[in-house]
C-alpha cells in the first residue's frame, strides 16, 4: 500500500471516529451504552454498536466510491475497501428486509374501510413501501459490487 492509501485510509477512520463521538458522545464508545427511540407508544433499546457498524460501512462505502469512480477502478485499495464495506452494508440490508418483511406481514394489518370493495390485507401501514425501496437499494448494491468486481478484475489480471 502506498503513503497516499494509507493517510486516506487513517484519514478516513479518523473522519468516523470524530463523527461518531460527536453523535454518540465518549459514553457511547461504551459496551453497554445503548439509544432509546420511541415510536408512539413503543420503545426500542438498541446498542450503540448496531447503530454504529452501519454508519462506519455508510461512510467507509461513500468517500471509496468516489476515490473508486474518480481513479476509474485502477487504485486496487480503494477498490477493495469499497467492496468491503459494500459486502457489509448488503448484509445490513439483508437484515432489514428480513426484519421489515416480518413487521409488514404481521396478521391484522388490514385497511378498513377498504377502498376496493373487498379487505385489502396489509394495504395502508406503509411497511410495503420500505420493504420495496429496502430491496432496490440492495440490488443497486449488489450491481455495484459486481461492476467494481469485474473492472478489478480486468484491470488486474495476471499475465503468465
Amino acid at each position: 500500500m502506498r503513503k497516499k492509501e494509507t493517510f486516506w485510509l487513517i484519514g478516513t477512520t479518523s473522519f468516523v471516529l470524530i463523527l461518531i463521538l460527536w453523535i454518540f458522545g465518549i459514553g457511547g464508545l461504551k459496551s453497554d451504552s445503548v439509544t432509546d427511540i420511541n415510536v408512539h407508544d413503543t420503545y426500542y433499546v438498541i446498542a450503540n454498536i448496531h447503530l454504529i457498524i452501519p454508519f462506519i460501512s455508510l461512510t467507509f462505502f461513500g468517500v471509496y466510491l468516489i476515490r473508486m469512480l474518480r481513479r476509474n477502478f485502477k487504485n486496487l485499495t480503494a477498490n477493495l475497501i469499497f467492496m468491503i464495506s459494500d459486502i457489509t452494508l448488503i448484509l445490513i440490508f439483508t437484515f432489514l428486509i428480513s426484519l421489515v418483511n416480518s413487521i409488514r406481514e404481521i396478521p391484522g394489518s388490514t385497511e378498513y374501510p377498504p377502498l376496493s370493495g373487498g379487505i385489502v390485507e396489509n394495504a395502508g401501514n406503509g411497511w410495503n413501501n420500505a420493504y420495496y425501496i429496502l430491496l432496490i437499494i440492495q440490488l443497486i448494491l449488489i450491481i455495484l459490487l459486481t461492476i467494481s468486481g469485474i473492472k478489478t478484475g480486468l484491470n488486474y489480471k495476471r499475465t503468465e
